[in-house]
């Protein structure tokens, strides 16, 4: 049978695991009315949260199951993916007698995750090198690779301290390889389920894919909620995280916003920062504060250097040309773009394609 995980958010202050049991008691009673089997719910007291995962014929019968053992249903379902989704993002883990998820290490498991995606670009090393190093580093961590195409890796780590400790590590390799590159590691917290949506993690994993992708100019970037969750589980003040840009739910509303004006205008030749701040609803002065206050550069150069990642990533796929690359990454003159890209990166681009296909 299909995969689901639902969501319920408690509402009382005073539950306890015992409680969560009794409810648990009461959906295996009504499961095989409704053909399905409960397999385990994940527990966070802290943030008053469960998650329930069970095998369904289908969507409809896990509803129908919960609001005849309660009285309402869950807050959210979806169906999952057991290689492809739930395997690679939960784990293996285990649970003890009362069907309560546990870790590998036995300990309660929350079903929160810190998702961390690495996005890099390289001009002339192996990006199969590249990769089996950043893999390593996420193993050693206890981090489970998600499979993800092109130069980004996608991780899952029950622990928000071991992301953040290995996020130091893998930028650092990166700092330390004395070829031009460019690279941002992005990482957010939360839960599998959602309160709307279909995909496990689908919020958290956007999050992490908005701070990596603007955080080209940042390098590494992680949400409040792995900050603080890093610092519960562990003494985070044993590890330096000052390199670390730690972004609130504020900010990162606003990073959201820039990050959507951004993507839909990069190909566009005529965008520049007056439009830039047009769209953002905020005078040029004020779109220039807020820009270099998060990303410590200016509008326009935080424009041009979203494009030059456009272009190289562009350029690597070889199916196009110089010029097609450089109109497409909103240049108007392929001249200036291989100029301009000659100064970033200190190699022509027509070399980059031909780099790639040696």
């Amino acid at each position: 049978m299909p995969l689901y995980m639902d969501f319920h958010k408690i509402d009382s202050d005073a539950i306890t695991e015992e409680d969560m049991y009794r409810a648990h008691l009461r959906d295996i009673a009504v499961q095989n009315k409704h053909g399905m089997i409960y397999k385990k719910y994940y527990l966070n007291l802290h943030h008053k949260t469960a998650f329930c995962l069970m095998e369904s014929p289908n969507k409809e019968a896990c509803v129908e199951s919960h609001k005849e053992a309660h009285g309402i249903g869950a807050c959210n379902v979806i169906e999952v993916s057991r290689e492809n989704e739930f395997f690679p993002y939960m784990g293996e883990g285990s649970q003890n007698e009362q069907d309560l998820a546990l870790t590998l290490s036995g300990e309660i498991d929350s079903g929160f995750r810190t998702i961390m995606l690495v996005d890099f670009i390289e001009l002339t090393v192996s990006q199969a090198l590249m990769t089996a190093k950043i893999s390593d580093s996420i193993k050693n961590y206890k981090g489970s690779v998600v499979k993800v195409p092109t130069e980004r890796l996608m991780a899952s780590f029950i622990n928000a301290y071991d992301a953040v400790a290995c996020s130091l590590e893998i930028a650092k390799f990166f700092e330390t390889l004395e070829i031009k590159m460019m690279f941002s590691i992005g990482l957010a917290t939360g839960k599998p389920v959602d309160e709307h949506g279909t995909d496990l993690f689908e919020e958290t994993k956007k999050k992490a894919k908005v701070l990596s992708r603007l955080g080209l100019q940042l390098g590494l970037c992680m949400d409040l909620d792995t900050n603080l969750s890093a610092s519960r589980s562990k003494d985070i003040s044993t590890i330096d995280i000052t390199g670390i840009t730690v972004v609130d739910q504020a900010s990162y509303t606003e990073i959201e916003k820039l990050d959507k004006v951004l993507m839909k205008n990069l190909s566009n030749s005529a965008f520049n920062s007056d439009a830039l701040s047009k769209q953002l609803g905020l005078s040029k002065t004020q779109a220039y504060r807020k820009i270099c206050s998060i990303f410590g550069v200016p509008p326009n150069k935080l424009l041009s250097e979203l494009r030059m990642v456009h272009a190289v990533r562009a350029l690597k796929k070889r199916d196009k040309t110089v010029s097609e690359v450089a109109y497409d990454s909103g240049f108007n003159s392929s001249t200036y773009f291989t100029r301009v890209f000659r100064n970033r990166f200190d190699v022509l681009p027509s070399l980059i394609a031909k780099s790639k296909s040696n």
